[in-house]
């Protein structure tokens, strides 16, 4: 599926994630997805699917954590799949805090297919003061 706003193709790259990331808004999580997306969240018993759910983990993310922010820290493509090191700046109940993850993206036609997101839920718990909050989305 291709998603277009106005007469632009959105489609998803490592810039577009940063550009995200540097001022989420989980409105426009969707239009980087195919509709029978899969997201693998750290934490998480069983995966999510579709693009509601998806961006549901996202924004569930964006609310405990107003202030979020990811930097991009390396990227590697191989074929459809993405790899993206990211650095997380927030601020949690416990004050400014900073980790590390990685996302595996799979890509359709520019589209996110599939992504396995990996951090540390522990560090994330123990750094925010929260529960890690896309496993109640």
């Amino acid at each position: 599926m291709t998603t277009n706003i106005g007469s632009r193709k959105v489609t998803w790259s490592v810039e577009s994630f940063e550009a995200f990331w540097d001022n989420p808004k989980a409105e426009l999580v969707p239009a980087v997805l195919t509709e029978d997306v899969v997201g693998y969240w750290a934490g998480r018993d069983e995966p999510v699917r579709g693009r509601d759910d998806y961006t549901a983990c996202i924004a569930a993310l964006i609310t405990a954590l107003p202030d979020v922010r990811l930097d991009v820290g390396e990227h590697a493509c191989d074929g459809e799949f993405t790899f993206v090191r990211w650095i997380m700046h927030a601020t949690g109940r416990l004050g400014p805090f900073e980790m590390t993850g990685i996302d595996r993206i799979r890509q359709r036609d520019g589209q996110v297919v599939e992504n396995v997101i990996v951090l540390d839920t522990n560090a994330f718990e123990r750094r925010a003061g929260i529960a890690v909050p896309w496993c109640n989305a």
